[in-house]
């Protein structure tokens, strides 16, 4: 049983080998179980980012990190082309994958405990959940943007 529980936390600590890659967003119409399109696209309609240099992107997701309009989010770690921000609400925890490469970036949704569950995720984007949770991200997403247009 330790040993599973062992191969288990090896396992679970490796860093992701696949490379985030943002996209232009194609919201599923088709599906049943879904918030409205506009939260969604609110939340995981990518920024377009021409013409800056990955530090600068880099430099704009973490700066609108901290200047989020009411809670700030939490830098919990990164990899190649994303960086992952985490929001605590009263245990009620979201944290969003940001991916980015020389074009665009994109908010996806990456892991949540308690309201802030995904009930319906395709490919990063979560069809069905709390409208706080898309409340929240769109103003993660608006002060990213924001910090781009400031570069």
């Amino acid at each position: 049983m330790l040993k599973n529980s062992l191969i288990a936390t090896f396992f679970l600590c490796l860093p992701l080998a696949v490379i985030a890659e943002p996209s232009v967003l194609k919201v599923n119409k088709r599906l049943k179980l879904k918030s409205s399109t506009k939260y969604i696209q609110a939340v995981h309609k990518e920024i377009h980012v021409s013409g800056k240099s990955p530090e600068a992107i880099k430099f704009a997701i973490l700066d609108g990190m901290l200047r989020t309009k009411g809670y700030k989010w939490t830098f919990e770690g990164e990899g190649k082309g994303y960086i992952l921000a985490g929001f605590d609400w009263r245990g009620d925890t979201n944290i969003m994958k940001i991916e980015f490469n020389e074009s665009l970036i994109q908010l996806k949704y990456h892991q949540a405990w308690g309201d802030y569950v995904c009930k319906n995720l395709i490919e990063g984007v979560c069809y069905k959940n709390d409208r706080s949770y898309y409340n929240y991200v769109k103003n993660l997403r608006l002060s990213i943007e924001q910090q781009i247009s400031n570069l």
